[in-house]
């Protein structure tokens, strides 16, 4: 970006450095963008602003005045941080450098909350955690599961012997714990991923709501307690697709608290590298050819004719690779790791299982 084009309201990419003469710890200046070198560029006070740039980070920001906008090496350019320039690579995981983007971009934003939508072991939990891990956050994870039921959500009171009196104490749920961990460490960034989502009952749902938005966020308990939950406390969600469980049959005004990102499959030629790192002496011919197939099935989700529940998930192709490294043939891995995945039986053609399986014997019987 020119100098000229430098005017207030402009976003620029901003390559950020340690200022050694500051006294504020991890104090940064800059005068370089994603063009080259730029007159110095100073960051603006923002008080309200949770996080801000740290050295050796790049950071999408917005100018917010200009001194001396003539001149090209005297002046400098105030701007406002936007969001932190994230370009990583998960391990095992494949995402869209484009949709990685708008997920730290939403992380980073305190009105917003995330939620990544996708089937069944597609990798959105290992997503959150590499995420967290690239922000320097702290990455705590809650089972929906563990939480499903409204008073799971907040904790219980569990029996407790002293002699020959029964007692109660309270338990704090592992959300309750989270919580109370983030407000002993008010320095540390902490990103409470709710895992299962779809697996939560409607009045837990509700509850979360106080949680996750507003301007005094709080869990209340049966004790009487309130645990106010702090800035540095980020809330992320996942939910599964498919016919049992999706987000969809939540109601529209509890959704709109998440900004959806939906997470699919790697492309074929990363699934295929991912299974090889995980069974190196497998052959990559034959799990080629058996991901080609399992992507045929993927396709037909998309096709009424065949009404299919859900998608062969990336588990299921680490199961294949299994079984083919081990010397199982090609058909019989397939069938234990998709076809069984769906209702019925294989030989039934009438089944969800039964059209799965004569889609597979179809595909490995086409020439390659």
């Amino acid at each position: 970006m020119s100098q000229a084009k430098l005017v207030p309201g402009a976003t620029v990419v901003v390559h950020w450095e340690a200022n050694p003469v500051s006294a504020v710890p991890n104090a940064v200046k800059s005068n370089r963008t994603e063009q080259g070198r730029s007159k110095k560029i100073i960051l603006v006070a923002d008080p309200e602003k949770g996080v801000q740039p740290r050295p050796g980070e790049v950071w999408i920001c917005r100018v917010d005045h200009v001194t001396s906008p003539k001149a090209e090496n005297r002046g400098a350019i105030f701007v406002k941080p936007v969001s932190r320039k994230v370009e990583y690579q998960f391990k095992g995981v494949y995402v869209d450098p484009v949709k990685a983007q708008l997920i730290a971009t939403v992380l980073q934003d305190p009105r917003r909350n995330l939620m990544l939508e996708g089937d069944q072991g597609v990798g959105k939990s290992t997503i959150a955690h590499a995420i967290a891990k690239t922000l320097g956050w702290e990455y705590r994870k809650v089972s929906g599961g563990l939480i499903k039921k409204f008073v799971f959500m907040l904790g219980r009171y569990i029996p407790s012997a002293d002699g020959n009196t029964l007692n109660f104490r309270w338990a704090d749920s592992k959300l309750s714990e989270i919580l109370r961990e983030a407000a002993a460490n008010p320095r540390r960034k902490f990103l409470c991923m709710i895992d299962e989502f779809t697996r939560i009952d409607e009045d837990a749902r509700d509850a979360l709501l106080d949680l996750i938005e507003g301007n005094t966020r709080v869990l209340r308990l049966p004790t009487g307690e309130e645990l106010l939950v702090g800035d540095n406390v980020v809330f992320m969600a996942a939910g599964n697709v498919g016919e049992g469980f999706t987000i969809r049959r939540e109601d529209a005004a509890a959704k709109s608290r998440w900004v959806v990102v939906k997470i699919t499959v790697m492309p074929q030629a990363e699934e295929l590298e991912h299974c090889l790192r995980l069974y190196p002496t497998l052959s990559r011919a034959d799990m080629d050819r058996a991901l080609t197939v399992v992507n045929k099935v993927r396709d037909a989700r998309r096709d009424p004719k065949m009404r299919l529940s859900k998608s062969p998930c990336t588990r299921g192709a680490e199961s294949i690779a299994m079984f083919l490294n081990s010397g199982v043939p090609i058909e019989l891995a397939l069938e234990t790791a998709v076809t069984n995945q769906y209702g019925g039986s294989a030989d039934d053609g009438n089944s969800e299982a039964g059209r799965v399986q004569k889609l597979i014997v179809d595909a490995l019987a086409q020439k390659s």
